[in-house]
C-alpha cells in the first residue's frame, strides 16, 4: 500500500501516516495490497486503495469482537463480497492459528465457522454467483439451513420474515461475524430493525453494517464507524490534484425561464399553504396527495410537457402504488373538498392556475429541458462523458428519448441517462460529467459521492440558495478531508474508549469554506409559444420555511379509488410442477421460456402447458425476463444494456404506429402492407403486445420509423435492426449455455457449472435459476357472454318491472347495455338493489343516509362518487349531460364497479333523481365514459 507522503506534510502524525507506517503488520495485507490472482479466482475485483484502508480498519476491530459501519462512495463494484471474502480469510486464517486475538483464534473460530450476510436476495446471488470458496448457500424460511461443521458462508434475504429467519440461525447457525449491507442496494430500510435485534439473537458477535458515504442514517447503530468521505479516496489513490479539487467541483445550475420559475415557485408555496390549512382542519386526503405528486412532477420537469404525458402513458396503472400522467393527477386532486371556505377557495386557485399554465405548456420547451441539453450537448462536443441521474427508470427513459431526439442516436456510447431510485439503479461508469436532474431527497443524497470530473446540480433559480446550502451541507461533512487526528486516527491506533464508539464525524476543520459550492444562472428562457404570465410569488412573513418541503422525502401515494387512464392489465396465473404457490403475471408480461437449446421471449398470455419456463429461484418476480438474465448472465451488462436501449426503440415504433390508427392492428398491417411488407394481422398483434425482441425483415422497421416521424428513419432503422440482431443472438447463446448448465448441474459429481466466462458452484446455480414445467394456466375471461348467459340488459329489465315506481333505465341507457361487456352479473344485480333499497329511500323520505347507503357499496364492493370535474364534463360534455324530459340534465353523479378501463370488469352507472316524478332514473350502466386523461 503506497499512500503519498506528500499529502500529509504539515502534520506530525495524522491517520494517513498511522496507516503508511503500520500497513505491514495488517492480517492478510497480500490480499489487501492487489493480488490480483487470488480475487480473480473467486471472480471479484481486486479492492481499490480506499476500499483496501476500509476492509483493513474491518479486519482490525473484528479480530478483537467489535462491531462497525463502513461507509464508502457509491460505485459500480460489489463491496459485499469483497468484505465476505476478506472475512473469509480472516476466518482461515484464524482457523490455522495465525491470528490470536481475543475473538478470532484457533479456539473461538473451531466453534463458529459461519459468516452471515444480509442483504436483498438478487444482488447477492450476482455478488456470490461466481464464488469457489466462500461455499455461499442461501437461508429462507423455505430452504431452511442445517448445522454444519464446515466452513460457509449463509446468505439471508433483508426483506423476508426477519424473526423467523433469526430463529432458524439461532438453532443451527454458529458465525464468527454478521455483514449487513444497509445500503439502498441491500435491507434498506429493514437494516436499523435487523441491526438493533442482532445482539440479541447473536450476543457478542461483531456485525460489519455497509453503507454508502453520504447516505442519510436516522438512528446511529451502536457500533464503531469509518466514513470514507470523497477527499480521502482521492488522498488514498494518490493524486494531490484531485484532493485539493474533490470538494469544490459541484456546481448548483438553473435556467433564468422567469415563467417555470414563477409558476413552481408561486405552485409550491400555494400547495404547502393548503396543506397547513387542511392539517388545520382534519388531516389531508388522498385527494391532496394527488395534487402533490401533480406538483412534484411540474417542479421536476426534464423534458416537454407532451413529451412526458406521452411517455408516462406507457407505463400508466392503478393498483397499490399507481402510476399516472400529470393530468390524471389533477383530475383525482379536482375532487378535493375542504371543510372551510378558505380552504376551498385555495384549492379553486391552484386549479385554477395549474390548468392555465398546462394551457400554455402543452406546445412548449421549458427552460429546464433546454438547460439539460445546453449542459449535455456542450460536453459532448468536448468528447466528455455524461451521465444525467434523475428519479426512476420511467424518467430516465423518458429523458433519454428526448435527449436522443435533439442530439442523435449516436450519443449512446457517450451519455447516460440513469434513475436513483430502486434497487436497480446502479452507478454508471466514470464520468467527466454528471448531472443531477432529480431532486436530491435523503434517500437520494449520497449519489453526490459518484466519482465524476464535475458535477452539476439542477435547480430552479427560486430554490437556488436552499438547494446550495442543502448541497454544501452535504459537501462539506461527506467531500472534506477527514481529520487527520480524528476517530480514524483512534480506530487504526486500536484506541477506542470503552463502552463507547468512535462515529469519524469530524473533518479537517482548516479546509472548511462556505464557498465550496458556486451558483450559475444560464441565459436560457424557454421556447414558449404563447408567453405565459405567472404573478411572482410574495411569501406571507413567518412562513419563509416553506421550500424546505421541497427537499423532503415524498411518502408513497397508495391506491386512490379512481381508475387509471390506461387498462389494468390482465392477470395470468401459471401453475408450475414442483412449485406449492402459483404465479401471477401481466398477460402482456414478457418471460423466457425454452424452446430446445434456445431461449425465447414470449408472453405470458402464450404459455401452454408443458412449457418449460425458466424460474428465478429467489426473486419475488419469479419467472425470468430479458433483462434479468442479461444482468445476471453477461460479462458486459453495460455495453448490452445500450445495444438493448437501441433495440427497444422497435417497440417504440409500434406503438407510435397504433397511436396513429387509433389502436387497430388491421389498419396499421394495411399501412405495412401499402410498403411492401407483407406481414399477417396475428404477426402485427404479436408486436402489439411485445411478443418478440424485433422482426428480422428490416423493411417493416424502416416503415414502422418512418410511419413514427423519427428523424433519420432510415439510419435508425438500420441501427435498431442491427441492435436486434445483437439481443436475439444473445438470447440463443445465453438459452444454450443455460440448457447445458442446468443439464449438468443436476449430475452428483459436478461441483461447478459454466456458462460464457463465468463460472458458478452448483449449489449458487441451483438456488440461482431452475427451469420449472408448466401445469396449468388461467388466462383473463373470454370477452363473450355465451347465449345461455344472463345480460346485465336482462337484470335491468326485470328490475324496472318489479320496481317501475322506483327506478326508470332510459332509451340511452338500454342501448349501451345492449353492447355491454361486463362480465359480473352478481355485482351489478347488487348495484341495483342498492339503488332500490339505499339511494331510493334517502332521495324519497331521507330514511337513509349517504353513509349508509356507501356502507350497502362497500360490500359489493363499489363505491359512489357525488359527480366529475367541471373540466372533465366541459371536457366531455355530449357524454355528461344527456336530455331527459325536454331538460338538460347532469348525469355526472355515478356508482363505481371495478378500477380498471377494462369493460368486461369495469362498469358506471350514472343516474340522477327525478324529484318532480320521485324516481331514478339511470342514463348509463357500462362502460368507463370518457376523462381528461383517456
Amino acid at each position: 500500500m503506497n499512500l503519498p507522503g506528500a499529502l500529509v506534510q504539515g502534520a506530525s502524525e495524522s491517520w494517513l501516516d498511522l496507516v503508511e507506517q503500520s500497513w505491514p503488520a495488517v492480517t492478510a495485507s497480500d490480499l489487501l495490497r492487489g493480488n490480483a490472482e487470488i480475487w480473480k479466482h473467486d471472480g471479484l475485483n481486486v479492492p481499490k486503495h480506499e476500499e483496501a484502508v476500509a476492509l483493513a480498519m474491518m479486519g482490525r476491530l473484528v479480530r478483537f469482537g467489535q462491531s462497525v459501519r463502513i461507509s464508502l462512495p457509491i460505485g459500480q463494484g460489489s463491496l459485499l463480497s469483497q468484505v465476505a471474502f476478506y472475512l473469509h480469510r480472516l476466518r482461515l486464517d484464524a482457523a490455522g492459528g495465525l491470528l490470536r486475538s481475543t475473538w478470532l483464534n484457533p479456539v473461538s473460530i473451531e466453534h463458529r465457522g459461519d459468516l452471515v450476510v444480509f442483504g436483498r436476495s438478487r444482488n447477492m446471488l450476482r455478488a456470490f454467483s461466481t464464488s469457489a470458496v466462500m461455499r455461499p448457500q442461501f437461508v429462507s424460511a423455505n430452504a431452511p439451513v442445517e448445522p454444519s461443521v464446515l466452513q460457509r458462508t449463509l446468505l439471508v434475504s433483508g426483506q423476508d420474515d426477519l424473526l423467523e429467519v433469526l430463529e432458524l440461525l439461532v438453532r443451527n447457525a454458529r458465525p464468527f461475524a454478521i455483514v449487513v449491507d444497509a445500503s439502498p442496494h441491500g435491507c434498506h430500510e429493514n437494516a436499523l430493525s435487523l441491526i438493533k435485534v442482532l445482539p440479541e439473537y447473536f450476543e457478542s458477535v461483531p456485525v460489519v453494517v455497509l453503507t454508502c458515504t453520504g447516505q442519510v442514517v436516522l438512528d446511529a447503530a451502536p457500533m464503531h464507524a469509518w466514513n470514507t468521505r470523497l477527499s480521502d479516496v482521492a488522498t488514498l489513490r494518490g493524486s494531490k490534484t484531485q484532493a485539493s479539487a474533490s470538494y469544490s467541483a459541484i456546481e448548483v445550475v438553473a435556467a433564468r425561464d422567469p415563467a417555470m420559475d414563477a409558476f413552481v415557485a408561486k405552485l409550491g408555496f400555494m400547495v404547502w399553504n393548503l396543506k397547513r390549512k387542511l392539517e388545520e382542519t382534519g388531516g389531508v386526503s388522498q385527494e391532496f396527495h394527488a395534487l402533490l405528486a401533480a406538483e412534484r412532477a411540474l417542479r421536476c420537469l426534464n423534458v416537454p410537457f407532451s413529451a412526458h404525458e406521452a411517455g408516462m402513458l406507457r407505463h400508466a396503472r392503478g393498483g397499490r402504488f399507481p402510476i399516472r400522467t400529470i393530468d390524471s393527477w389533477l383530475d383525482l386532486a379536482a375532487r378535493l373538498k375542504g371543510r372551510r371556505g378558505d380552504v376551498q377557495e385555495l384549492h379553486a386557485q391552484i386549479m385554477a392556475i395549474v390548468r392555465r399554465m398546462i394551457d400554455d405548456l402543452r406546445e412548449a420547451i421549458p427552460g429546464r429541458a433546454e438547460a439539460i441539453v445546453k449542459l449535455c450537448g456542450e460536453a459532448l462536443t468536448r468528447r466528455e462523458k455524461v451521465s444525467v441521474m434523475v428519479g426512476n427508470r420511467r424518467d430516465a427513459e423518458i429523458l433519454t428519448n428526448f435527449l436522443e431526439g435533439r442530439l442523435g442516436l449516436d450519443i449512446v456510447d457517450w451519455l447516460t441517462v440513469s434513475p436513483m431510485d430502486g434497487t436497480g439503479a446502479v452507478a454508471p461508469d466514470s464520468q467527466e460529467l454528471v448531472v443531477y436532474a432529480g431532486v436530491l431527497y435523503p434517500s437520494r443524497i449520497h449519489w453526490l459521492g459518484l466519482h465524476a470530473r464535475k458535477k452539476i446540480v439542477l435547480c430552479h433559480p427560486f430554490e437556488q440558495e436552499r438547494i446550495r446550502s442543502h448541497v454544501t451541507t452535504w459537501w462539506q461533512q461527506h467531500a472534506m478531508p477527514s481529520a487527520p487526528k480524528g476517530d480514524k486516527y483512534r480506530l487504526w491506533g486500536l484506541r477506542w474508549p470503552a463502552g463507547a464508539f468512535l462515529q469519524d464525524e469530524l473533518t479537517d476543520g482548516a479546509l472548511q469554506s462556505n464557498e465550496s459550492v458556486s451558483y450559475n444562472e444560464l441565459d436560457i428562457e424557454g421556447i414558449y409559444p404563447v408567453r405565459p404570465r405567472v404573478a411572482q410569488l410574495d411569501a406571507f412573513r413567518g412562513y419563509d420555511d416553506w421550500l424546505d418541503t421541497l427537499l423532503k422525502e415524498p411518502s408513497p401515494i397508495q391506491r386512490i379509488d379512481e381508475p387509471a387512464h390506461e387498462p389494468t392489465r390482465s392477470i395470468v396465473v401459471v401453475q408450475f410442477d414442483g412449485q406449492s404457490d402459483s404465479v401471477r403475471c401481466g398477460a402482456n408480461q414478457q418471460i423466457m421460456r425454452m424452446r430446445g437449446d434456445d431461449l425465447e421471449l414470449c408472453t405470458a398470455r402464450d404459455l401452454n402447458v408443458g412449457d418449460e419456463v425458466v424460474i428465478l429461484a429467489m426473486s419475488k418476480e419469479r419467472v425470468a425476463t430479458q433483462h434479468d438474465l442479461f444482468d445476471m448472465f453477461v460479462e458486459n451488462s453495460h455495453g448490452l444494456q445500450q445495444t438493448l436501449r437501441i433495440a427497444q426503440k422497435w417497440q417504440t415504433y409500434v406503438d407510435a404506429g397504433l397511436q396513429t390508427f387509433e389502436g387497430s392492428v388491421v389498419e396499421l398491417n394495411k399501412y405495412l402492407k401499402g410498403k411492401r411488407v407483407n406481414v399477417h394481422n396475428s404477426t402485427v398483434q404479436n408486436w402489439a403486445h411485445g411478443g418478440v425482441i424485433g422482426p428480422q425483415d428490416l423493411s417493416a422497421i424502416r416503415a414502422l420509423a418512418e410511419l413514427a416521424k423519427t428523424a433519420n428513419a432510415k439510419q435508425m432503422a438500420d441501427m435498431v435492426g442491427n441492435a436486434i440482431a445483437v439481443i436475439r443472438a444473445e438470447h440463443r447463446r445465453i438459452g444454450t449455455d443455460l440448457r447445458r448448465a442446468i443439464a449438468v448441474s443436476r449430475a452428483r459429481d459436478v461441483s461447478a457449472v459454466q456458462i460464457g466466462s463465468r463460472s458458478f458452484s452448483r449449489d449458487v446455480f441451483d438456488a440461482l435459476v431452475q427451469v420449472a414445467k408448466v401445469t396449468s394456466v388461467e388466462r383473463p375471461p373470454h370477452e363473450k357472454v355465451t347465449a345461455s348467459s344472463k345480460t346485465i340488459q336482462d337484470v335491468a329489465m326485470e328490475f324496472a318491472m318489479l320496481h317501475p315506481r322506483k327506478v326508470i333505465f332510459t332509451t340511452g341507457c338500454d342501448r349501451g347495455m345492449r353492447t355491454s361487456e361486463f362480465t359480473n352479473i352478481k355485482a351489478f344485480t347488487e348495484v341495483l338493489k342498492v339503488l332500490v333499497e339505499g339511494f331510493y329511500p334517502m332521495y324519497a323520505d331521507h330514511s337513509k343516509s349517504l353513509q349508509e347507503v356507501e356502507d350497502m357499496l362497500a360490500t359489493i364492493p363499489a363505491s359512489y362518487a357525488g359527480g366529475m370535474s367541471d373540466v372533465t364534463k366541459g371536457k366531455h360534455e355530449q357524454h355528461y349531460f344527456r336530455f331527459y324530459e325536454g331538460e338538460k340534465i347532469d348525469i355526472s353523479r355515478h356508482i363505481r364497479l371495478g378500477r380498471a378501463f377494462d369493460p368486461r370488469y369495469t362498469m358506471r352507472v350514472h343516474f340522477h333523481w327525478d324529484a318532480l316524478r320521485g324516481k331514478i332514473v339511470v342514463h348509463h350502466a357500462g362502460e368507463h365514459l370518457p376523462t381528461l386523461s383517456n
